[in-house]
């Protein structure tokens, strides 16, 4: 602590107390150079409240790969819809019943995509 100076210090234009329902929060804004960040996470039970700790966690792991990485692996069903137009491109190669079978599991395939899109409110068709 003995070495510690004034450059070891941040700078905060705003530092406030807030009461939020019974907790009171403090805030720092307008910081110079920030490094860290705070997330306020409530919830009504402690189960809750760890699901949602998981998912953000989750998701900032996900940001911190896909920039340690740089690329991302397209999800929601995006593999299945490529699958589909490669098979289907592939069936009009294909000749007697097993163009039937292809053109079946091509056609499969996009049940998964669908229901996505329809758990998340969008039209399927």
């Amino acid at each position: 602590v003995d070495e510690l100076d004034e450059s070891c210090l941040g700078y905060a234009g705003l530092v406030y107390e807030h009461v939020l329902g019974e907790n009171k929060y403090t805030f720092v804004e307008q910081c110079k150079n920030p490094q860290s960040v705070t997330i306020l996470m409530k919830g009504p039970n402690k189960h809750t409240l760890q699901q949602i700790k998981d998912a953000v966690r989750d998701g900032l792991r996900s940001v911190k790969n896909a920039l340690e990485d740089g690329c991302v692996v397209p999800g929601a069903g995006a593999y299945e819809v490529a699958a589909h137009a490669a098979l289907k491109k592939f069936a009009e190669t294909v000749k007697g019943r097993a163009r039937l079978g292809i053109q079946a599991y091509a056609d499969g395939l996009l049940v998964i995509p669908k229901v996505l899109a329809t758990n998340a409110g969008h039209d399927s068709q």
